[in-house]
C-alpha cells in the first residue's frame, strides 16, 4: 500500500525551519511530506509556478496549512496569498486538512473579531488580510482541525 502523502503549506521564508522540523515529523509518522523547495513539485514552463503546486495538492491525501504573520506572495488566483489558494484547492478537492495558526496571530485574530471596525496597529500580522482569512476558514460548512501553535 502506498503511503499517504502529506502538502506542507506555508509562507517559506519566515517559517522555514518550521517546515523542515513538520517535514521529519510527517516521514517519521511513515508519510511521504511533500514540500515545494525539497524538488517534490515537478514544475514547468506551461504554467505559473504556483500551478503546479495545486496540481500536486490534488494527487496528496492531506494538506497541513501553517498560518503565521506574514501574508506571502499574491496568488494569480485571486485576492489571496499563494499558500491560502493552496489551502482553498486542498478544502474544494475534499482533501484532510489541518490548520495550524501562530497563537500571536490566533490571540490577535480573536481580538480582531471582536473590533473589526476599530483601527489599531497590528502586531502579529503584516496584513490584515490574514485575519480575514481565518474567518473564511471558520465559515468553512465543514470541520477542519483548526489548533494554535508557539514557535519555540
Amino acid at each position: 500500500m502506498a503511503k499517504p502523502r502529506v502538502f506542507i503549506s506555508s509562507t517559506y521564508y519566515d517559517l522555514k525551519t518550521l517546515r523542515t522540523d513538520l517535514e521529519h515529523f510527517v516521514r517519521d509518522q511513515g508519510y511521504d511530506p511533500v514540500l515545494f523547495e525539497r524538488g517534490q513539485v515537478a514544475y514547468g514552463s506551461e504554467s505559473p509556478l504556483e500551478e503546479y503546486c495545486h496540481r500536486e495538492i490534488e494527487n496528496c491525501d492531506i494538506l497541513v496549512s501553517i498560518i503565521g504573520g506574514k501574508i506571502g506572495t499574491n496568488s494569480t488566483r485571486g485576492h489571496y496569498s499563494i499558500s491560502q489558494a493552496e489551502l482553498n484547492t486542498a478544502t474544494e478537492s475534499g482533501k484532510q486538512v489541518y490548520i495550524f495558526i501562530e497563537r500571536d496571530v490566533y490571540n490577535e485574530y480573536r481580538t480582531y473579531s471582536h473590533n473589526r471596525e476599530a483601527q489599531v496597529n497590528l502586531q502579529s500580522v503584516n496584513d490584515k488580510r490574514i485575519f480575514e482569512y481565518i474567518t473564511e476558514i471558520y465559515d468553512l460548512p465543514y470541520s477542519n482541525a483548526v489548533m494554535a501553535f508557539d514557535i519555540a
